[in-house]
């Protein structure tokens, strides 16, 4: 008995002397990789940006070694799209501080695990995903847009890796919450320095759109409907359209009302609301039309949730609050957005557009239904319009789109993904429904229903999952965690009543 248990003992000895050095050996890869990479970069770019390297390599040094704060860190980043881009969008590979910060927590969190002996949480719908993003691999083969497809396939798997990240490392309810909360924060202060840009900014042109040098401009002169409305000035925050940052803004707006219903407390609720008119003064700004009419059926989803109750004094501070924001309202929105005439055919001019984009994704779709053309192909829709058309564009609606670039299998594995997370969200909240303590977790999965049935809502009208939609993975990998977690408290209930 004594042997067996020596043997024992030493062969996990050895188990961790060999993890031990393995993670040594990634440590000592790690910073010759960073050395190397510092010293190019001290050779290319100025000195004060050379001086901003120091501190950034302690906080890089401090993620390896904190893996909470890594993802802390890689949440706050989540808004800052085009802001934290080194490149221009146009390039085959992208170099922003979103990439570097998940890959820095990503490998803090595999260097956590393998120092521990733990193993990695890998759910179904890492798999699902995984799928999607071989069967894109394979179109390289025959599609008409390889710049197009690789840069796809590379955001498919900086996705599949963030996602990856978040339900490994969301091991704690605090550390869910916070992440939301480092997400929101951010939005908001990037939503303050838009309104302050717009008021007393300059606005760029579609040409700068993805342009390093305009990286710090959040108000576009967008000229798509100028026949009835010239140019007219909309917002679009740190990201590269108003319609990806109306999209952002919106799926932040459930939370917002689930940190209302968590804080009783008068100080916290006056800072929410605060926050809540930001957003939705930002929402306003970006003077699209889908993202407003979402907004109010966003609302109606909310109390459907009951993440909001509207009692008669709530109903009337919300109609003065909004009654007092319209002299606030830019006269670019009345003209675009406000005016209940622009919601026509006849009057709408990318409404008229989205209706020859869907006819020509149908075209593209018949000739390409099984095998697709690629992921990020924007090349065949352009060959199917007339007139005035760009010479690169997508279909406009996300569910055609991933018809078009995937074929029907890789439709059925997307939005088989999608949909699984989305079941994921009302079955944990059905299970923390019913147990002590778990009103908390119920209200956020609550919240993040409303937030991912609005991304699907979205995509109607837009190919929204091919948006840099970072928000949403976050979304979707808490729900995952929360649904495992969710998963082996019930197995380990089950095992003690069945002792």
């Amino acid at each position: 008995m004594e042997q067996v248990i020596t043997t024992a003992v030493e062969g996990q000895g050895e188990r961790l002397s060999l993890r031990r050095l393995w993670v040594g050996l990634l440590l000592l890869l790690g910073s010759v990789l960073a050395g190397m990479a510092f010293a190019l970069l001290s050779a290319q770019i100025s000195p004060w940006w050379g001086a901003a390297l120091l501190p950034a390599a302690a906080i890089g040094i401090y993620i390896m070694h904190n893996p909470s704060f890594g993802f802390l860190c890689a949440c706050a980043v989540i808004p800052l799209e085009r802001l934290g881009r080194f490149t221009a969008d146009s390039s085959m590979y992208t170099f922003s501080l979103m990439r570097i910060i998940g890959v820095l927590a990503l490998g803090s969190i595999l260097l956590y695990y393998l120092s521990r002996g733990r193993k990695l949480r890998v759910a179904a719908p890492v798999y699902l995903y995984t799928i999607y993003w071989l069967l894109g691999l394979l179109t390289l083969t025959h599609t008409s847009d390889f710049l197009g497809n690789v840069r796809a396939s590379g955001a498919i798997l900086g996705n599949l890796l963030f996602f990856f990240l978040v339900i490994n490392a969301a091991r704690s309810w605090r550390i869910m919450k916070m992440a939301v909360a480092a997400w929101l924060l951010i939005s908001v202060l990037i939503g303050l320095y838009t309104v302050y840009d717009w008021h007393f900014g300059h606005s760029f042109s579609e040409a700068e759109i993805g342009v390093a040098e305009s990286r710090f401009s959040t108000v576009l002169a967008d000229t798509s409907e100028y026949e009835s409305l010239d140019t007219v000035r909309r917002a679009t925050g740190p990201t590269s359209h108003s319609a990806v940052y109306g999209i952002n803004l919106i799926m932040a707006l459930p939370f917002l009302a689930f940190y209302w219903c968590r804080f009783s407390s008068v100080r916290y609720r006056a800072v929410i609301f605060l926050a809540t008119l930001v957003i939705l003064y930002n929402i306003f700004l970006t003077n699209t039309r889908a993202v407003l009419l979402l907004t109010v059926l966003v609302f109606l989803m909310m109390l459907w949730r009951r993440l909001l109750r509207i009692t008669p004094g709530v109903f009337i501070a919300a109609m003065l609050v909004g009654v007092s924001m319209l002299p606030l309202v830019p006269d670019a929105i009345y003209e675009r957005v406000l005016n209940p005439a622009n919601y026509t055919v006849q009057q709408s001019g990318t409404l008229r557009a989205r209706l020859h984009y869907w006819r020509a994704g149908l075209i593209v779709i018949e000739e390409n239904w099984m095998f697709g053309i690629g992921p990020g192909n924007q090349q065949e829709i352009p060959r199917y319009l007339t007139g005035d058309a760009p010479s690169e564009t997508t279909v406009h609606n996300e569910y055609l789109q991933t018809m078009m670039e995937l074929g029907v299998v890789g439709w059925l594995v997307f939005f088989s993904f999608v949909f699984l997370i989305l079941r994921y969200s009302f079955q944990a909240a059905e299970y923390y429904r019913c147990q002590e303590g778990g009103a908390e977790r119920y209200l956020f999965l609550k919240a993040a229903q409303v937030s991912m049935i609005s991304v699907l809502i979205y995509g109607l009208q837009v190919d929204v999952f091919h948006f840099p939609l970072k928000g949403w993975w976050l979304i979707a990998g808490l729900v995952t965690a929360l649904h495992l977690a969710a998963c082996r408290m019930n197995a380990q209930t089950k095992i003690q009543q069945k002792g």
